[in-house]
């Protein structure tokens, strides 16, 4: 197994056993930083097939198959694993494919051992869509029966640093994964890439984290410094926190993960980013000056605020700063349809 050093200035994630539904959420979720819940999953059958052969686990995953078609991500040797952009940013160095599980578990086993392999990645499957059944077999106590599970197949594959804007527990099956993470607020120090184009639909860090090029990146020194590192072994379950950037490397020939979101901010509210690329849009023309004043907005409006907006006018007449009601939220949203309609 190729050695993957870390960073000098990194400290390892915390690490915790015997994760009960109460000591999730009030101990884990509650502190706000990622957490390895050392044997969470440990007594899957898929954990021990896994653990057991290669063989035994392919056969496994093979029962639950029902020939519906699976996307991959694919590339050549060279990329080494790495998916990512081409080298002038008009698209990707991978591609996506249609496959068949007997068909991508051939090709993964077939340059398991080969010294450089081609990329090759299933990202992000609903398991009772297309493998029926499995989800019975993968027991989440931790989390509410909705929320489902989603599997990760591929080969010695690295994922750049993104963040999800939900809550994640991330359990490996088979082979070993490595995680890097950084808070929220290290934004800035790992260059974002572009909005409108992206690999997987999450905004990725453009730093290569194995060859760093700190003239072209070099706030990324400072972000190194509030790295967290996670190695997870088979069975070890791994809680990511919201918006939490994370770098993912598999580490070996055969690599499995099962992960689940939730906290997905409630659609009748909308998605924060588009809020983001609104205020992007709105603010970012206006002068410095400008800019700085409406700071001041956001921060009592949105972001300090205590639950008490409002709360020095009369009742009934705090409109959107008192509740969100139906007929609240849909005069608000028709407004914002006629602002953004405009030319």
């Amino acid at each position: 197994m190729t050695e993957y050093p870390i960073p000098k200035q990194a400290t390892r994630v915390r690490e915790v056993t015997g994760t009960t539904p109460y000591t999730f959420n009030k101990d884990i979720r509650g502190a706000s930083e990622p957490i390895i819940m050392r044997g969470l999953v440990g007594d899957w059958p898929m954990v021990r097939k896994a653990l057991q052969s290669d063989d035994a686990l392919c056969e496994y995953l093979a029962g639950f198959d029902r020939g519906m078609p699976l996307t991959a991500m694919q590339g050549p040797a060279s990329n080494d694993g790495r998916i990512f952009y081409n080298q002038d940013l008009t698209g990707l160095n991978c591609r996506p494919s249609q496959t068949q599980l007997p068909t991508a578990l051939e090709f993964i086993r077939k340059h398991a051992g080969d010294a450089q392999s081609p990329t090759f990645a299933i990202q992000s499957i609903v398991v009772p869509h297309h493998l029926p059944g499995l989800e019975r077999e993968l027991p989440m106590p931790l989390l509410a029966e909705q929320v489902e599970p989603r599997i990760w197949i591929g080969g010695k594959a690295t994922v750049a640093a993104h963040y999800d804007a939900s809550e994640n527990i991330a359990c490996c099956v088979a082979g070993k994964r490595r995680f890097t993470l950084f808070p929220p607020e290290q934004v800035t120090n790992l260059y974002p890439g572009p909005f409108e184009m992206t690999p997987a639909g999450a905004v990725i860090s453009m730093v290569d984290f194995d060859n760093p090029d700190l003239q072209a990146h070099p706030r990324f020194e400072q972000a190194l410094a509030h790295a967290q590192v996670a190695d997870l072994e088979p069975g070890d379950g791994l809680y990511i926190p919201y918006l939490w950037w994370h770098h993912v490397r598999a580490l070996q020939g055969l690599n499995v993960l099962v992960n689940y979101w939730w906290g997905e901010p409630n659609p009748s509210y909308g998605d924060p980013r588009n809020a983001l690329f609104f205020a992007m849009m709105a603010l970012n023309t206006l002068p410095a000056g400008q800019r700085e004043a409406w700071r001041h907005h956001f921060n009592h409006y949105v972001f300090d605020n205590a639950g008490d907006l409002g709360s020095h006018l009369p009742d009934g007449r705090r409109g959107i700063m008192e509740t969100f009601s139906t007929d609240a939220l849909k005069r608000l949203k028709q407004r914002l349809i006629q602002v953004l309609s405009r030319k």
